[in-house]
């Protein structure tokens, strides 16, 4: 399972043959649902706040409700929404390419891919009339580092009970918690940016028993100390990961950060997270925080996931 290493790409853009409409294409469809607001509910400690959403669902070519599939549940970062990785946004084709090629050289397995959002405002708050760059502004946004730290009971409670049930996956549509606790080896969980942060502080910290497979994209933002009571605490230390793939640029802001607390994690828990078992660090030359290393970030997290 950890022998792929070498097939990794260790630069930046990724060969372009990838970002090609393949005579093998997968499919797009959404999903639209009904939630709380959990970060909203928490930060202003009011309850039933709902909101609609929805998330975009990439099905492999040749999608069989008869068979299983493992499915990668992947997250934007600022200023995106649910069509940055899968959708009809000029990266979220690229992503559908790249996904199809893939498949169809047998790189990867076909695999399911769900691209929800973290953004759970009210209407009247106008994210969607904001410009991506608006929602940097954390005036604009003052719920900026709220969204990733409560994304996990969505994750929980909504999103991954519906993909489940709806499409073919090893939970086999019974997504029961004790189901989807013993199908984890067969579930994802990746993130660029605020959606990396999401997948250290949502996924691992309160979702661990759910997912075997993280990758984060560009950055952690998250206490090493809790990381680790977290981990280690009677409900999630039966829970081993199986991978966890660091990607990162050397001109990338999160840098730093993103390294300091890897390091942390592999001195403070050998017996849990190794580079020579469960995990990778990749950083790519002149890489910044951008869209051409992430796609090459989840290129190399599906040569390794599954």
């Amino acid at each position: 399972m950890y022998g792929k290493e070498e097939e990794f790409v260790r630069s930046i853009p990724l060969d372009s043959f990838y970002a090609e409409e393949c005579s093998e294409k997968g499919t797009v469809e959404t999903l639209r649902y009904t939630c709380h607001s959990y970060a909203l509910e928490a930060v202003t400690g009011e309850s039933d706040i709902m909101v609609e959403k929805s998330m975009n669902v990439y099905l492999p070519y040749g999608y069989d409700d008869n068979k299983e599939y493992d499915v990668l549940y992947l997250l934007h970062g600022t200023g995106g929404f649910e069509d940055y990785w899968i959708g009809d946004s000029s990266t979220g084709r690229i992503t559908c390419n790249v996904l199809d090629n893939m498949i169809q050289r047998k790189e990867c397995k076909p695999v399911i891919v769900v691209s929800p959002t973290y953004y759970s405002p009210v209407v009247s708050m106008g994210y969607r009339d904001m410009e991506p760059t608006e929602l940097f502004d954390t005036e604009k946004d003052p719920y900026a580092d709220q969204w990733p730290m409560y994304f996990w009971k969505e994750l929980r409670n909504d999103i991954i009970p519906l993909v489940e049930s709806e499409y073919s996956t090893y939970a086999q549509k019974n997504v029961s918690e004790e189901n989807l606790q013993n199908t984890r080896d067969h579930r994802g969980f990746a993130g660029l940016s605020r959606g990396s942060k999401t997948t250290v502080n949502s996924g691992m910290m309160h979702c661990a028993d759910l997912f075997a497979y993280i990758g984060s994209y560009s950055g952690a933002w998250a206490d090493v100390e809790e990381f680790k009571k977290i981990l280690e605490s009677d409900e999630y230390k039966k829970y081993d990961f199986k991978y966890w793939y660091n990607g990162n640029g050397t001109d990338d802001f999160s840098l730093e950060n993103h390294e300091e607390f890897l390091d942390e994690v592999l001195e403070k828990m050998p017996e849990r997270f190794s580079l020579d078992k469960n995990v990778a660090w990749v950083v790519f030359q002149e890489g910044g925080h951008a869209y051409n290393c992430w796609i090459a970030d989840l290129y190399n997290s599906l040569k390794v996931f599954f």
